[in-house]
């Protein structure tokens, strides 16, 4: 039996509230499981560190890292307007957010603290795509709407 992560369990990367509106089985199926359980620890050791390292510098409470979206089954993912080639709906990638950090502020983190992501992209100032895979390409960008459409550009982090 494939194990997640404690603070990450398989039903918070099937949650969809479209895909309950529009009856859609968002079930992570059993060949994706794997790599939706990479993802989880993943995210288990970046909740970690931030309640390890940023919790220290600012003496806050303990920070929660959520998953606005994790798998998207294809039928969700086009449902939803997700690019063909989602790493959703390959179960690598995950939206967070935490609360307490802004979304530069979590990318900023991610690449400093968590050296093996796939793709990092701070979306509208408001979460982060984050993804893993084998070969991680440490991807940084932004995403805007530049006249109705979702342009992406290169992050600088610091």
């Amino acid at each position: 039996m494939t194990q997640f992560a404690p603070n990450f369990p398989r039903h918070e990367f099937e949650a969809s509230q479209t895909a309950t509106r529009r009856g859609i089985d968002n079930t992570i199926p059993d060949d994706l499981l794997g790599d939706a359980a990479k993802l989880s620890w993943f995210l288990q050791e970046l909740r970690n560190k931030i309640n390890r390292i940023h919790r220290s510098e600012t003496r806050a409470r303990e920070l929660p890292v959520i998953i606005s979206s994790g798998y998207r089954c294809l039928e969700l993912n086009k449902a939803i307007g997700g690019a063909t080639k989602s790493q959703h709906s390959a179960a690598q990638a995950a939206d967070i957010s935490v609360p307490g950090m802004t979304s530069q502020e979590l990318v900023e983190f991610i690449a400093k603290h968590m050296p093996n992501y796939d793709q990092l992209i701070e979306e509208f100032g408001r979460w982060v795509h984050v993804s893993i895979a084998d070969k991680p390409r440490g991807s940084v960008l932004a995403a805007r709407k530049v006249n109705g459409k979702t342009v992406y550009s290169p992050l600088a982090v610091v």
